[in-house]
């Protein structure tokens, strides 16, 4: 399959990107890694007049430290951000959303901008996004904002972007000390298979009580967008962590939280069972890597 006439734009900074973005509004499509937007213009799923490319802007593959958060940018690629040291120490729930997506060759070309305005349920990156509380970082030619990661998914493949707003990167607070994450993804495949089921724990406990202070749980294809699961977050918090508390998390987040539907990679029943298992296991791995018992 071919692709399609396009006229092709490769501005050389952000300004330039913005501008294009928005002189041409919804006449054009934004490039980064290419890995999902160029299979959907050769499929003629989607149509543009016009692409955008971003990959010659050097600040949006950047990932920088700020005093109490970190800002990626849109560009970088899911083998950077494993290979990143600080993402290594202090986001590994990142790290293995990155290393579950797709294969070598897709990793080295697939960005975290792309996966999120992909806006798929199943998105790897995606869970771990909303339980470090990202705020996406969305710029026009003249002006800025910040939106809550919470706020950003509004359907399957949507997005709150405007046309004229291009997706600049996510800022990430770091977690503090007695704190850690965990992510799994459950497919029929190790690769290269849209997720059945993923989920992203994180937990943090106050070390003078040992009990639960701060827990988020996201969870993957079981909605129209990732979700967070409030109600097994609720359970979890001011509890002792231990394995009949993971399991009554999973069991909110299985029977309350989660809204899954059947399709050719899983029936909903099953999907919401593994659910219950998948939110337990990363429940226990958090705690477990935050207590210091396992890398």
């Amino acid at each position: 399959m071919l692709l399609p006439t396009f006229e092709f734009h490769e501005p050389l900074d952000l300004e330039g990107a913005l501008e294009l973005k928005r002189d041409l509004g919804e006449n054009a499509r934004l490039l980064a890694g290419g890995t999902d937007l160029l299979v959907h213009l050769k499929k003629k799923l989607i149509t543009t007049q016009n692409l955008i490319s971003l990959t010659k802007i050097k600040e949006m593959s950047l990932v920088t430290q700020e005093k109490n958060a970190i800002v990626i940018g849109a560009c970088a690629t899911m083998a950077q951000l494993s290979s990143t040291p600080i993402i290594q120490k202090k986001f590994k729930a990142l790290k293995a959303g990155c290393d579950n997506l797709g294969s070598h060759l897709i990793r080295n070309r697939a960005t975290i901008g792309g996966n999120a305005c992909n806006a798929s349920p199943a998105g790897d990156t995606l869970c771990a996004l909303l339980i470090y509380d990202a705020i996406a970082l969305l710029a026009t030619s003249e002006t800025k904002r910040e939106i809550p990661i919470t706020d950003f998914f509004t359907g399957p493949g949507k997005s709150c972007i405007r046309p004229d707003e291009i997706l600049t990167g996510f800022r990430l607070p770091i977690p503090g000390d007695n704190s850690d994450a965990h992510y799994i993804q459950l497919g029929k495949r190790k690769s290269s298979e849209i997720n059945v089921v993923n989920v992203a724990s994180f937990l943090e406990y106050d070390p003078a009580t040992g009990k639960v202070a701060i827990c988020r749980i996201a969870l993957g294809s079981v909605a129209a967008t990732p979700i967070r699961a409030h109600k097994a977050e609720a359970a979890m918090l001011g509890q002792a962590p231990e394995e009949a508390c993971f399991f009554a998390a999973g069991e909110k987040a299985r029977r309350e939280d989660c809204r899954p539907i059947d399709d050719f990679r899983g029936t909903a029943t099953y999907r919401q069972a593994m659910v219950g298992v998948l939110t337990k296991r990363t429940l226990a791995a958090a705690y477990d890597r935050a207590r210091g018992a396992c890398l």
